[in-house]
């Protein structure tokens, strides 16, 4: 069995959740027990270096799988998930069978795999039409760190790993959030997945759900949800030159780590629509639309007068490596938004022109204002 993935937090908490508790705790390792039947129990190494750390694993896999009817294998690979989002391409076509797929069609699979994940990183960052040779180069590096699973039966399916082992957010002497750069990093991955889900979900609104071509108006307003050319055309690869009948994308979240929310589980694409999508990225590739920025932080403070039809709000954020806080305006309704938020100790994501300059205050002309939808609370965040 393959352990290298599995750590004593892997460990304990794929038991925790499967109804099994800590009877005993040493430096070494604990002992553990179901909930439903105490002669039974496992031993639960704690010391990842330790030379039986591995044998230890495999006896306390083997013993969960007895219990759970079902091979040990399948019972390491998902205590190994505990803190991992697996993203699921999915191609489904009459000539796809018995684990193979067309070479075609499978080069095109990877292919849009990796500039899926691009496309989304890059959206993260900035929302943009076409990117061509302006894709931030921390897009690329998100890529080089993401993982591919084995491929799996059940039509052809594709599974991408990323990280979603977030880090803990302090708090200032006054109780107030403190975002710190270190911790806002460990949540590039979990966001570049609901901004892929997101445009996702906006571009198959678009192309699939409909038989006419979107306006030009619906498909310029799309890049504020992370839709691009590169993003159509990552699709494309799938739909259209890999000549596959259905693509899809399922989201499979961390069991560990807060789920988003309000986000789909799976968006399909189908060949017959591939014109639209086409439509769609022909429109956004030639579109001058500006690049705006993407910010995700947590409000400061908040300030509104007496008569005036808009207020002012501060977010806490993380500039180039750097913590700032960005000063911007808001009208009422998206202000009282913006107030529940503040009062919830949600983390929120803005859109729209950065002045940032160096030694001076920040401020921002916002276009689209809202939750983060990569994870629910700050509180949650810490548990």
């Amino acid at each position: 069995m393959i352990t290298s993935d599995v750590g004593p937090e892997e460990l304990t908490s794929y038991l925790s959740r499967s109804g099994w508790t800590r009877t005993r705790a040493g430096t070494l390792a604990e002992l553990w027990q179901p909930g439903d039947d105490m002669q039974v129990s496992v031993l639960v190494p704690r010391v990842l270096e330790a030379a039986d750390f591995d044998r230890t694993v495999n006896i306390l896999a083997a013993e969960v799988a007895r219990r759970e009817q079902r091979p040990p294998e399948d019972v390491l690979r998902d205590i190994a998930r505990q803190f991992l989002d697996v993203t699921e391409l999915r191609a489904e076509d009459d000539d796809i069978g018995q684990g193979t797929i067309s070479l075609q069609s499978g080069l095109g699979l990877v292919s849009a795999a990796k500039d899926l994940m691009v496309s989304a990183a890059a959206a993260t960052i900035h929302r943009q039409g076409y990117y061509g040779t302006s894709i931030p180069k921390a897009a690329h590096a998100h890529a080089r760190r993401l993982r591919l699973g084995q491929t799996r039966p059940g039509s052809y399916i594709l599974p991408v790993i990323s990280s979603a082992r977030f880090g803990a957010t302090p708090l200032y002497d006054d109780g107030v959030p403190r975002l710190e750069v270190q911790s806002e990093d460990t949540y590039f991955d979990r966001r570049v997945l609901a901004t892929l889900s997101r445009s996702l979900e906006t571009l198959a609104e678009m192309t699939m759900n409909r038989d006419r071509v979107p306006s030009r108006d619906e498909m310029r307003d799309s890049v504020t949800e992370g839709v691009s050319s590169e993003l159509c055309a990552a699709v494309l690869e799938v739909i259209d030159t890999g000549k596959v009948g259905i693509f899809d994308v399922a989201f499979n979240w961390a069991p560990a780590s807060p789920a988003p929310a309000d986000l789909r589980e799976r968006i399909y694409f189908s060949r017959e629509h591939a014109d639209l999508v086409t439509e769609v990225r022909k429109e956004l590739k030639e579109s001058e639309a500006p690049s705006e920025t993407v910010l995700y932080g947590v409000i400061r403070r908040m300030s509104l007068k007496a008569n005036e039809e808009s207020g002012r709000v501060y977010l806490e954020t993380v500039i180039e490596g750097r913590r700032r806080t960005v000063a911007f305006d808001l009208d009422l309704v998206t202000y009282r938004r913006a107030a529940q938020y503040h009062g919830e100790r949600r983390r929120v994501v803005v859109t729209g022109t950065l002045d940032a300059p160096p030694g001076r205050p920040a401020t921002m002309e916002v276009r689209t204002f809202g939750v983060d939808r990569s994870i629910m609370t700050l509180d949650q965040s810490d548990e």
